[in-house]
């Protein structure tokens, strides 16, 4: 019992040396915390960012260790850019948010504006009949063409008239409505059903890594509208 007890008395005496470092000869590397900041490297320099922009100048130094990604390309320095867009904008709002970037103050930001129409409507129309029964007669001559048409409804001014198609674009109401002259029907044309709303979106094609990191934290007005992931390619 005895030997027992000096046993473990004398464990104890290691144990306290050891955590005391009294031991050189067997000491092993602790970390405290004093060693732990003495070892940061300019902890001034780490900042927090939102999601976006790391995401965006994760793409960048992506592309830059692999060249020819679709959101990035090179820049005029040989280092990795990417596209960024913010909006869209209703006319009105373009020049708030365009005072807002030169008010950065940032060198080489650049950016264009891409404009587009929401919320429109058209259809390519053949008309007016003199009534239903026209209407019908001159249906079945398309058929026999294998030309599809539809009656208009809803739209008093037009009936009865023939409709080709409903477009979301004025630019796809025209180029169907070339398909259709060149196919004989006329005379026909493009109606606007619902006016559409131009908005503009504000691309920075080229944003280097800093650069987008601080476009992707920026809220433009009037909505606090941000960059973002080019939708499409440059």
């Amino acid at each position: 019992m005895r030997a027992l007890l000096v046993a473990l008395a004398a464990a104890n005496v290691l144990v306290l040396a050891w955590s005391l470092n009294w031991l050189p000869f067997f000491s092993l590397p602790r970390e405290r915390e004093p060693e732990r900041l003495q070892r940061q490297v300019r902890p001034e320099a780490v900042q927090l960012i939102t999601p976006s922009a790391a995401s965006a100048a994760l793409q960048a130094a992506a592309a830059q260790r692999a060249p020819g990604g679709v959101a990035a390309a090179p820049g005029t320095d040989g280092g990795a850019t990417v596209c960024l867009e913010a909006g869209p904008f209703a006319a009105s709002e373009v020049a708030a948010a365009e005072r807002a970037l030169r008010d950065l103050k940032l060198t080489n930001l650049e950016w264009t504006q891409q404009r587009s129409e929401r919320g429109g409507s058209y259809i390519v129309y053949h008309g007016r009949f003199a009534d239903n029964a026209a209407l019908q007669r001159r249906r079945a001559e398309l058929q026999r063409q294998q030309i599809s048409a539809e009656p208009v409804t809803s739209s008093p001014d037009l009936e009865p008239g023939l409709s080709f198609g409903r477009f979301d674009t004025r630019a796809a109401a025209d180029a169907a409505l070339a398909q259709i002259q060149q196919q004989g029907v006329r005379p026909s044309r493009v109606v606007t059903i619902n006016t559409p709303v131009i908005v503009t979106l504000l691309r920075v094609e080229r944003a280097d890594g800093p650069m987008a990191a601080r476009l992707t934290q920026l809220s433009l007005p009037p909505a606090g509208s941000g960059f973002r992931p080019c939708a499409t390619p440059p």
